[in-house]
């Protein structure tokens, strides 16, 4: 190869990452002042099924099934977090008057259990006192220590309660903002919706062929990827509810069905799931003398875990398309890069990356760098 090519290989290259970190950076600056237009199109693109059946079936303008489809998807969602606040607010609120007398019954459970009742911890009590009153100094030492460590715990639940009250006070003063771009993002909806066949005609004549087949494959891939990994979360979740319902049912504990319903939705939530509501109670179980029912709360949840770990993995590369390890990798890896949300974002970014090797993009790229073009050259005979 001579000096040249060399030369046309770097430069291309050196195009190539340009162009990529420009469009990245581009995307960066842009999402600020375009994320109203972009939250509005999804929302457009999720009622467009039900706008075209309406259009179709009962002959609405498309006007109209835009604004009935939106009004029907905003109120409900809307009312359904209304409900959720408001019932957040009244348990927190239930919660609050309940901590101390919970916390002055586990007082007296543990003094009980553990002082009156027990000759050798009374001994060793006694040890203790008379240890620190033989050694003054010792005694002062532990002493300023425990007061230290006491103030640290003091200041640290004294700043994650300013923390809470300074997110409320911050939400509420922001509340005409968001309220503002609640406005933009239903309008945009609405006018996206309105006239998407035409728009959509538009943006198809402007991209070349070429593009607007790799764009379709990439983006049908995208949609089983989102639509997958939701309904394959959704599969996790029934299967954990009915598990905890059947467990509770067995064991005899009342309102097992709802119980079972607020298990399966805090499932949702990352890193913590049903571990939220089933080591607290197995805990509390235990320490309160019920020590036969918290280990079968404790056994309900090995199995809920033992479950999830061993379905969510299979299920996940099921409807999403890739493999159970590669999506296993994706989901560590987008833990470890982005977080909670990297759960998320990992395999829906394997899934891109995957539709944009099968769409030859990549090879494309590749070709272009070593020959300046994106056709395949053709074979020396």
């Amino acid at each position: 190869m001579n000096r040249d090519a060399v030369t046309g290989i770097l430069l291309r290259t050196l195009l190539v990452v340009a162009v990529t970190v420009s469009a990245y950076y581009l995307c960066v600056l842009a999402f600020p002042l375009t994320y109203p237009f972009l939250i509005g199109w999804l929302i457009a693109m999720t009622v467009e099924p039900a706008v075209r059946l309406l259009e179709v079936r009962a002959r609405f303008p498309r006007w109209a099934g835009v604004t009935l489809t939106l009004i029907m998807l905003v109120g409900g969602t809307l009312s359904l977090l209304i409900y959720l606040v408001s019932r957040i607010v009244m348990e927190l609120t239930n919660l609050a008057e309940y901590l101390p007398q919970f916390f002055n019954r586990m007082n007296q459970y543990l003094l009980d259990t553990f002082i009156r009742e027990n000759g050798e911890l009374n001994e060793m009590i006694h040890n203790i006192q008379k240890y620190m009153e033989n050694n003054p100094r010792q005694s002062s030492e532990i002493l300023t220590s425990i007061r230290e460590n006491l103030g640290v715990v003091t200041n640290k639940g004294t700043q994650f309660i300013t923390d809470i009250l300074a997110g409320i006070g911050s939400f509420l003063g922001n509340l005409p903002y968001y309220a503002t771009v609640l406005v933009f993002i239903i309008l945009a909806a609405f006018f996206i919706g309105i006239d998407w066949p035409r728009l959509r005609g538009r943006l198809l004549s402007l991209i070349p062929g070429r593009v607007s087949k790799t764009g379709n494959l990439v983006i049908r891939d995208l949609k089983k990827a989102l639509f997958g990994f939701v309904r394959a979360q959704l599969t996790l979740i029934s299967i954990t509810a009915v598990i905890v319902w059947i467990g509770l049912s067995l064991l005899g504990v009342e309102y097992a069905l709802i119980l079972a319903l607020i298990t399966g939705a805090v499932d949702l939530l990352p890193y913590l799931g049903v571990g939220t509501v089933m080591v607290p109670w197995a805990t509390y179980l235990m320490l309160a003398g019920n020590f036969r029912f918290g280990l079968a709360i404790a056994v309900l949840y090995v199995v809920i875990l033992v479950v999830r770990q061993t379905l969510e993995p299979k299920l996940v590369a099921t409807n999403i398309g890739i493999s159970p390890l590669l999506t296993l990798v994706a989901l560590f890896i987008g833990l470890k890069l982005f977080g909670v949300f990297g759960l998320i974002l990992g395999p829906v970014i394997t899934v891109l990356l995957l539709a944009l090797y099968r769409a030859g993009v990549f090879r494309d790229l590749w070709t272009y760098i070593v020959h300046g073009t994106s056709k395949q050259p053709a074979p020396r005979k």
